[in-house]
C-alpha cells in the first residue's frame, strides 16, 4: 500500500493504511498508529510499515505524516507548530478510531514527544494499550551532539529554514538532473543498496521548499520545547499507570539526537516510576537514529 494523500484532516497530510491480512474474531483490528519523526516524511517510512505488517498481519496499521508534509500542499503552506501536529495527529487517529478500540502508538525522534502530547489529549478516541517510544527524543534535544550544532546554527542564522528551503530547492530541483540529485544523495547519506527509498525520499523532501521550511521550522521550536521537563514526563507516567498501558522505549547508544546521559537519565527514571511488567527498555548499538534508512528490516525483526 502507498502513501496516499489524505483529504479528510484539517491540515494537509498523507497517510500509509494497511488492513489486516487476518481476521479477528469478535473484536475490531488493533490500531497500530505510527508518528514519523522530522521531517515528517511517510515515504521513508514505507518498508519498515511494510515489514511491520508481515510480522502483524492481524494489525491495522496507520502511518500519519506530520502536518504539511503532503506533496498536495501549497508552496506557501505556513509553518505548523509542534502543538499544531498534535492536534492534526489526534483528529486523523480519531477517524480511525472509535470508543474502546485497541491502539498501539508508536513514535520515532520527535514523533515520541508527540506522542506523549497525542496521548494525554482529551480529545483522543480508543483505548491505547501500548506506546513505543523509538529513539526518542522527548527531553533536552539540545544537548545531544547534533541539538548543540542546530542550536548554533539557529542563533547566528535566525531565518534558517527559509535561507536552506531555497537553496535546497535551487540546488537539487533546478541545478541537478534527477539522477545526478540521487546520486549526490546517495553519496551523503551512504545509503547504499538497501537505502533507495531513503534517497527517493529525501529527493522529494529537498525539492519541494515548504517540506524544508516546515521541517527546519519545526526543528527549531524542538530545541526550544523540548528541554528539561520532568513534570510532563510525571503526567504522562501517570496517564499509562492509570490507563495500564505497556511502554516500550527502543534507544540507540550511536543516537547523535539523545545524549548520552539524557538516555540514562530517562531510563532510571521510568525504571523508578512504572511496574517492570508493564516496561522495557531496549539498548542497542545496531542502529542510528534513523534506522529507517538502512536498518528498517532488522529493527522490525529484533524489536518490535
Amino acid at each position: 500500500m502507498p502513501v496516499q494523500e489524505y483529504t479528510k484532516s484539517t491540515l494537509p497530510c498523507s497517510i500509509l493504511n494497511i488492513k489486516p491480512s487476518v481476521a479477528t474474531e469478535n473484536e475490531d483490528a488493533p490500531l497500530l498508529v505510527w508518528i514519523p519523526g522530522n521531517p515528517g516524511l511517510l515515504y521513508y517510512y514505507q518498508e519498515m510499515l511494510q515489514h511491520l505488517h508481515s510480522k502483524h498481519p492481524d494489525w491495522e496499521i496507520l502511518g500519519v505524516s506530520h502536518a504539511g508534509m503532503t506533496l498536495n500542499a501549497h508552496s506557501n503552506t505556513p509553518i505548523f507548530s509542534l502543538q499544531d501536529q498534535v492536534d492534526h495527529q489526534v483528529e486523523v487517529i480519531n477517524n480511525f478510531s472509535h470508543e474502546n478500540r485497541k491502539i498501539i502508538i508508536m513514535g520515532h525522534s520527535v514523533g515520541a514527544y508527540i506522542l506523549q502530547k497525542v496521548c494525554l489529549s482529551d480529545k483522543l478516541v480508543g483505548s491505547v494499550r501500548k506506546i513505543g517510544l523509538i529513539t526518542p527524543t522527548v527531553m533536552d534535544i539540545h544537548t545531544s551532539e547534533m541539538g548543540v550544532k542546530m542550536t548554533a546554527v539557529l542563533h547566528y542564522i535566525p531565518p534558517l529554514a527559509h535561507v536552506v528551503s531555497l537553496l535546497s530547492y535551487v540546488f537539487f530541483y533546478w541545478i541537478l538532473s534527477e539522477g545526478l540529485s540521487r546520486f549526490v544523495i546517495d553519496k551523503f547519506m551512504g545509503c547504499g543498496s538497501t537505502g533507495y527509498q531513503a534517497v527517493l525520499s529525501t529527493r522529494i523532501l529537498l525539492t519541494h521548499k515548504q517540506f524544508v521550511r516546515q521541517s527546519l521550522g519545526l526543528a527549531s521550536q524542538e530545541m526550544k520545547e523540548i528541554t528539561t521537563n520532568w513534570e510532563f514526563q510525571d503526567e504522562f507516567i501517570n496517564y499509562c499507570q492509570e490507563n495500564e498501558i505497556f511502554i516500550w522505549f527502543l534507544f540507540s547508544t550511536k543516537d547523535h539526537w539523545v545524549a548520552d546521559k539524557t538516555r540514562t537519565h530517562l531510563s532510571h527514571y521510568y525504571k523508578d516510576k512504572i511496574k517492570q511488567e508493564r516496561l522495557k527498555i531496549d539498548v542497542t548499538d545496531k542502529i542510528p537514529h534513523s534506522f529507517v534508512v538502512k536498518h528498517a528490516e532488522y529493527a522490525v525483526n529484533t524489536f518490535f
